[in-house]
């Protein structure tokens, strides 16, 4: 599908997260990720009150690795609206994912406010957390992206995977019990030949899913070794695996029920190289964590990918 683009992958380091700051439930966790994120890349604060933005940035450990914009949105679930990056030659090309028509008006058109310079729009439905980027234009969707689209046939979505870059686009059926039903809950790309999935057994719809996934995942991508970490749904599932990756830090999403299970996803995770950093993350429940809540912003084109 993708000509000479190529979508800028999961495990990329970005020159600069996206942090929304606004007077939100959540926002301890989105201080704890700014706060933490700082230490490995630039953090873009996008706020409606700049004043307070800047008093919180005066507590931070490296003020001078962070900027504000100044933007209104409604929620602060950025990623599904931020622009998707993708990299064309040495540069980056920056694709705004088309998002349905809803009540939250204000976050439809916050990129299109702050970043008026992406002109380019996908031309079905996509949601930036249901967007998994392998190496080599590889990615990964849920069917959820053919139901929004009210699509049964994925080859009809060929022009907007070449708009995203994409050169294999896999469509994996989500786990009945999550919100979002979106791939950045399901399997994460640690490295080009390295993939995590959510590897679960608690329930026999669970476990065909995670079955059907690691099989495509083996299928699409040969040379990637897969990383099984074990989750289980607590009245309702909450992805441990939507966390956001700078690097060999993960800025893990740590719920508010205890998981049994975190300690061996952590060990897994430090004997495969990386170092998991937990970060309340305040959104269970709610069917996404902070990888949802945070978008990525590239100035040129990630080596490697």
């Amino acid at each position: 599908m993708g000509g000479t683009r190529c979508l800028v992958p999961d495990y990329a380091l970005p020159d600069a997260l996206c942090v929304p700051y606004w007077r939100f439930d959540v926002r301890e966790a989105l201080e704890a990720v700014a706060r933490t994120a700082a230490r490995q890349c630039g953090v873009i604060l996008i706020t409606p009150d700049p004043a307070s933005a800047r008093e919180f940035i005066a507590t931070t450990e490296h003020p001078d690795h962070f900027g504000i914009v100044s933007g209104a949105f409604d929620s602060p679930w950025l990623r599904d609206h931020a622009p998707i990056a993708v990299a064309e030659g040495d540069g980056i090309c920056l694709v705004r994912p088309a998002r349905p028509e809803g009540d939250r008006k204000r976050d439809h058109a916050l990129f299109e406010t702050i970043l008026p310079g992406v002109q380019e729009v996908t031309c079905h439905i996509v949601a930036g957390g249901n967007l998994v980027g392998g190496p080599e234009g590889k990615g990964f969707s849920t069917t959820d992206v053919l139901r929004e689209n009210g699509l049964e046939d994925p080859e009809v979505l060929v022009e907007t995977g070449r708009q995203l870059g994409l050169d294999h686009w896999q469509f994996l059926t989500p786990f009945p019990d999550d919100i979002s039903a979106h791939a950045d809950c399901m399997l994460r790309f640690l490295g080009p030949g390295l993939c995590a999935i959510c590897a679960r057994d608690d329930t026999p719809e669970a476990r065909e899913v995670s079955a059907e996934m690691r099989a495509r995942l083996a299928e699409t991508c040969p040379q990637v070794s897969i990383l099984p970490l074990p989750c289980v749904a607590t009245d309702g599932f909450n992805s441990p695996l939507n966390w956001v990756q700078l690097d060999r830090c993960l800025l893990v999403p740590e719920f508010d029920r205890a998981d049994p299970l975190a300690k061996t996803r952590a060990d897994l995770l430090r004997e495969a190289g990386f170092d998991p950093v937990p970060i309340p993350a305040m959104t269970e429940g709610l069917g996404g964590a902070l990888h949802c809540l945070t978008a990525s912003i590239f100035a040129t084109a990630p080596e490697g990918r």
